[in-house]
């Protein structure tokens, strides 16, 4: 499985742009770029085998078909007020 940059916003085919946050297990949370910056839910997520879920149900899409886009999210809003685009 690749391994995936914190904050980083990857494309995936079919869905569009996604920022991902590292969580402990060895898998990954997605969020939405708008979800991200308002604080708001992830939409998928991957455990260590790499196979992406989507309301904890299996999907077609693994980890692997995610293209890094080379951009990075800002850190998330604390108020959930952005005042500028997310992408820096």
């Amino acid at each position: 499985m690749q391994e995936l940059r914190e904050s980083g916003v990857y494309t995936l085919p079919g869905v569009g742009d996604l920022v991902v946050h590292t969580i402990f297990r060895g898998g990954y949370f997605l969020y939405t770029p708008e979800a991200w910056e308002f604080n708001g839910l992830h939409r998928y997520e991957s455990g260590a085998d790499g196979r992406m879920r989507l309301n904890g149900r299996p999907t077609e899409w693994q980890i692997n078909q995610l293209t890094d886009t080379g951009r990075t999210a800002r850190s998330r809003s604390r108020s959930g007020a952005a005042q500028q685009a997310f992408i820096g």
